[in-house]
């Protein structure tokens, strides 16, 4: 099974990239590929990453680019968004002996402000996004 995990605060415009992407990811409707859109990284998810073969993040980052980058396992000191996936990565190794191969993918975020629809910048970054989730996929 092929994990994909979008997070973002979606009352925060373009952070919302992350989960909106994830829940496109989902209507694919692809067999063994499951989609969860979510406002952060919970501790709670590691289980289900354990089983994964791979798993790809999605999440906004300010900037102009979609970005794709191997995430590798790391600890950190705090949870919540700004941890990143590489600690849920440990976590999962850590207590199931198990992490996938791993990948973020990061959508520009130029609007970071309260409120909801994305910019265009990052409307443009999700269309990218998705189509590097399927490489990610392959």
């Amino acid at each position: 099974m092929i994990l994909v995990i979008g997070y973002g605060n979606e009352l925060r415009r373009d952070d919302a990239a992350g989960p909106l992407a994830a829940r496109e990811v989902a209507s694919w409707r692809l067999p063994g590929v499951e989609a969860v859109a979510a406002h952060t990284l919970t501790p709670e998810m590691a289980e289900h990453l354990s089983r994964a073969e791979r798993a790809v993040f999605l999440d906004a980052s300010v900037g102009r680019h979609v970005e794709v980058c191997g995430v590798e396992p790391a600890c950190a000191p705090a949870l919540g968004h700004t941890s990143g996936p590489g600690w849920l990565l440990a976590l999962a190794r850590g207590v199931y002996g198990r992490c996938p191969p791993a990948w973020l993918v990061t959508v520009p975020a130029e609007d970071l402000g309260h409120g909801e629809g994305l910019s265009e910048v990052a409307r443009a970054g999700v269309r990218e996004a998705l189509a590097e989730v399927r490489r990610c996929m392959r």
